[in-house]
């Protein structure tokens, strides 16, 4: 299988605080990745929430059980294969939306002109807290985007999962500011 070309990286660390829905903002970042511009926060930062998809379950769109949203209500990917077998996988892989725009108020989607590309995910737990839910919720989710590699997305997670992009991931953590 060919690798494609790597566009960005992304590590986003869990800045949840008190709040209930696990919150995620991007601290360090290799490459640049236009659309990420449009879904910066009013304190600079990208930031993203950790949600149960509400189609979860529903076999008319095989959606996943997990969600990341960002500014504005975005739902910036479903997170396919967060569970394997009922289990956290440590590895989850999604795509941008593929509408022009989003919500019943018809925002314009940053998203759209990279509607091709495919994310895989990166989820670091900390297996040592004291409770099982800071056990389960990611201290870290790393985010691979791969130009023009919706349609094969999923075997590139599974590839992932066998290290086959362990030499590029490690330069980009090594790049990453």
């Amino acid at each position: 299988m060919i690798t494609p070309n790597i566009r960005y990286y992304a590590r986003m660390e869990d800045c949840t605080g008190n709040g209930k829905t696990p919150k995620y903002v991007i601290t360090a970042q290799a490459s640049y990745f236009p659309p990420m511009e449009n879904i910066v926060g009013r304190d600079g930062k990208v930031s993203m929430y950790l949600q149960v998809s509400k189609d979860s379950g529903s076999k008319k769109d095989n959606a996943p059980a997990m969600k990341l949203q960002a500014k504005d209500s975005l739902n910036f990917t479903g997170l396919k294969d967060y569970f394997v077998d009922g289990k956290l996988s440590g590895f989850a892989y999604g795509y941008p939306l593929a509408a022009k725009a989003y919500s019943s108020k018809q925002k314009s989607n940053p998203f759209y002109e990279y509607k091709d590309d495919g994310y895989l995910f990166i989820i670091h737990q900390d297996k040592n807290a004291n409770t099982a839910p800071e056990q389960i919720r990611p201290t870290i989710i790393e985010l691979i985007v791969l130009e023009g590699a919706k349609v094969l997305i999923s075997s590139y997670c599974k590839q992932l999962m066998m290290g086959g992009f362990d030499e590029a991931i490690k330069s980009l953590r090594d790049q990453a500011k």
